[in-house]
């Protein structure tokens, strides 16, 4: 009788520690389980792999078997977010940003962007390994397609981007060249202040000189100075200047006027051609040529000086008195 109830009682005895330990392993590991898949998780944005792992083995212990509260029951919580937050980010748009770079990569391939003076192809194609780089990312031949004709749409958006910024930088550039030649044109006027220039080219001879009288003039009386050449030869003006006439003047021709200010304009008549019509002039500036338009006795220049409106001899204007 004393051999069972002893072994009763160490059976007993020996069960109730033996279900203890076991639940004090089974909540240690439930408790370390759920640290690593803290900490797992917490370094889930860099090894993604694990975290999946992690979130399963947390996330499979059930609220039953955990005997403690607290800490756990936030941590597995804490897994269960970030497992959503984390499938979330695993969604279709990130296959959309990686095609988008793709297709970036694809469509600026070759560009020529460093050179700006090269002619560039308004309708450019795809390159083989172009084409290969959208092979890697593209699932099927329909997205392949779809993906070729982004691409392509794209180059020639950029090409054509590229045109339009050459074409900006010419444009730039012929007005500045513009503005360079505006420059030195008013520099040399500035330089010429003052200067008087005689408004033929070549030899010639003083046919009638001002103030001559004759019936042959209307005035009755010369009221220029004459430079008889043969037709075609150059005039020149006499002095910087704008241009305030030129066209048919009746009996003087084909006729320029020339304002010089402080109230002097001289005039360059009988002209065959007219070379400039406006805008300003610098002393020995081409304006025309010589000819016989108009009422005269054969070729020459008919040069005139006036002062406020009045006629001034062109002789002490050119030459001094």
């Amino acid at each position: 009788m004393s051999t069972a109830p002893s072994g009763r009682h160490r059976a007993s005895r020996h069960a109730a520690p033996k279900n203890k330990a076991n639940s004090g392993k089974k909540l240690g590991s439930v408790f370390g389980l759920a640290g690593i898949s803290s900490v797992v998780l917490t370094s889930g944005s860099t090894v993604s792999g694990i975290v999946q792992a992690g979130d399963l083995r947390v996330t499979d212990n059930s609220l039953d078997e955990v005997t403690a509260s607290g800490p756990v029951v936030t941590q597995i919580e804490v897994a269960s977010n970030v497992a959503r937050a984390q499938a979330a980010s695993r969604s279709d748009d990130r296959q959309t940003i990686a095609e988008g770079d793709i297709l970036a990569l694809a469509s600026n391939a070759n560009n020529p962007v460093a050179d700006i003076t090269a002619v560039i192809d308004a309708t450019p194609t795809m390159s083989g390994t172009e084409r290969k780089s959208l092979q890697a990312v593209a699932a099927t031949a329909d997205q392949l397609d779809s993906l070729t004709v982004q691409a392509q749409d794209q180059k020639i958006q950029q090409a054509q981007l590229l045109i339009s910024e050459q074409q900006a930088i010419e444009n730039a550039k012929i007005q500045a060249e513009a503005a360079v030649q505006a420059a030195l044109l008013e520099a040399e006027r500035i330089r010429k202040i003052g200067v008087i220039a005689i408004p033929i080219d070549g030899n010639y001879q003083l046919s009638a000189r001002y103030g001559q009288r004759g019936r042959i003039w209307a005035a009755g009386w010369h009221t220029g100075l004459d430079f008889r050449v043969q037709s075609g030869t150059t005039v020149f003006a006499a002095a910087n200047g704008t241009i305030i006439n030129a066209g048919w003047g009746g009996a003087y021709g084909y006729r320029i006027e020339i304002d010089h200010g402080n109230g002097y304009v001289t005039t360059y008549n009988h002209l065959s051609r007219i070379e400039v019509t406006s805008g300003k002039i610098i002393a020995g500036q081409e304006i025309g040529k010589s000819g016989t338009t108009g009422n005269t006795t054969g070729p020459h220049l008919h040069f005139e000086v006036m002062k406020d409106g009045l006629f001034e001899n062109p002789t002490d204007w050119l030459w001094g008195k």
